[in-house]
């Protein structure tokens, strides 16, 4: 009986468990989407190359949609199990709250144990391939997008120009280059051969110019300069392609959990501030946290308004996500400013909403009421319905086509 109890209660919370982490998935990563089907349509990106885009930035995208999947699935699971009085069927039973609780808890273990492994290895890892993935495929794809005998603008101060284009040796013939981001003049090359490849140790991209001249007018001065070289580079920016600088990846996105430690120590030993490093340590442990955190939270939510949380289980899920990582930046804000323990403010969410779930889910199980929430599922739907009256009456009142 207790084994087929559970097994039932999982099967009503793994599909919308999954269809929250698809949704939720996909609205992370609509930003990237549009970016890659631009490289696609105008740079001609293969799509085994964004295939492998895609696979580095995932786990990043999972430690946030995991734990939001999963409480949007005990939301749903729950309230259903309310609205249609299986809860008080199982009552009647004598099955008390508390013995619903295992089957929640084991999938929330799992997630925990998977958002873990993803903060501590495979995300930073991933960070790390996505950023060498990044300039290999512009290395050898920014060919395709560069065109014979047209002037490519895409770099943010350069202006590039070329004759020929050998793509399959990555080589170019008869090349134009202009450098616009010194502030006494432009730098104009002109060389008759040139070769680009990508350096994932600095994020640059270089060009190589072979026998040619520089060129530099120098107007505040009435000063013209030309100089020869056989040979000179010129770093290119492949970051400005993908994103604003500002969303380049930091350093300490790439590190380990181990070797996020390992920093933060040396740095504490040196005398520099390793505060930064800390709380990125201390909130890799509490984010995989969060997960038990929502089981705890999300089944007295369900329960306390079965009705608001069956229509906007999505919207309700969200605005206990949002109130989290509120809270999170909170607490590393209080690290910074006040010097609290940078173990203290990566765990506030936690405590925060671990202990208002306990206490919601003690005052559920002892059928005690919730005075103070009492009502505000009503008005939620009300709004609902409200707003679907004048869609519906705004779509009536419109004229029908004449035939």
């Amino acid at each position: 009986m207790k084994r087929l109890l559970d097994l039932y209660l999982l099967r009503e919370l793994l599909p919308p468990f999954g269809l929250g982490l698809l949704v939720f998935t996909f609205v992370l990563l609509m930003d990237k989407i549009m970016r890659i089907v631009d490289w696609i349509v105008q740079k001609g990106l293969p799509l085994s190359d964004v295939a492998k885009i895609f696979g580095c930035l995932l786990p990043n995208f999972l430690v946030l949609t995991l734990p939001t999947a999963l409480l949007m699935g005990v939301l749903l699971a729950f309230s259903r199990l309310q609205g249609d009085n299986e809860l008080d069927a199982l009552k009647a039973c004598g099955v008390s709250l508390y013995r619903l609780l295992p089957p929640v808890f084991s999938l929330g273990v799992v997630v925990f144990a998977l958002c873990l492994f993803l903060t501590s290895w495979a995300a930073p890892r991933s960070m790390g391939a996505f950023q060498q993935l990044v300039f290999s495929v512009a290395g050898k794809n920014l060919f395709l997008g560069l065109k014979e005998r047209v002037f490519f603008d895409e770099f943010p101060g350069f202006v590039l120009y070329v004759e020929h284009l050998n793509p399959d040796r990555g080589e170019l013939e008869g090349v134009f280059l202009a450098d616009e981001n010194f502030p006494e003049g432009a730098m104009y090359y002109l060389a008759k051969r040139g070769r680009m490849y990508g350096d994932p140790d600095t994020g640059m991209l270089t060009l190589e110019l072979e026998q040619g001249t520089l060129h530099r007018s120098v107007a505040d001065r009435d000063l013209y300069q030309i100089a020869t070289f056989d040979t000179y580079r010129v770093r290119l920016d492949v970051a400005a392609l993908l994103a604003p600088r500002e969303e380049r990846s930091k350093k300490v996105e790439e590190l380990t959990l181990a070797e996020l430690r390992d920093e933060a120590r040396r740095r504490a030993r040196s005398g520099q501030d390793a505060s930064k490093y800390w709380i990125s340590y201390h909130q890799r442990l509490a984010l995989p946290f969060g997960s038990i955190v929502f089981c705890v939270l999300g089944i007295p939510l369900a329960l306390v308004s079965p009705r608001a949380a069956k229509y906007t289980g999505f919207t309700l899920s969200i605005a206990v996500v949002l109130a989290y990582f509120v809270l999170l930046k909170g607490g590393s804000g209080l690290v910074r400013a006040v010097g609290v323990p940078a173990s203290l403010g990566a765990w506030l969410p936690n405590l925060i909403l671990g202990g208002l779930g306990v206490y919601l889910l003690w005052r559920k199980s002892e059928e005690k009421p919730f005075r103070w929430l009492e009502g505000w599922e009503d008005r939620l739907v009300e709004l609902q319905e409200r707003a679907a009256r004048k869609l519906f009456r705004r779509d009536r009142s419109r004229p029908e086509a004449k035939e």
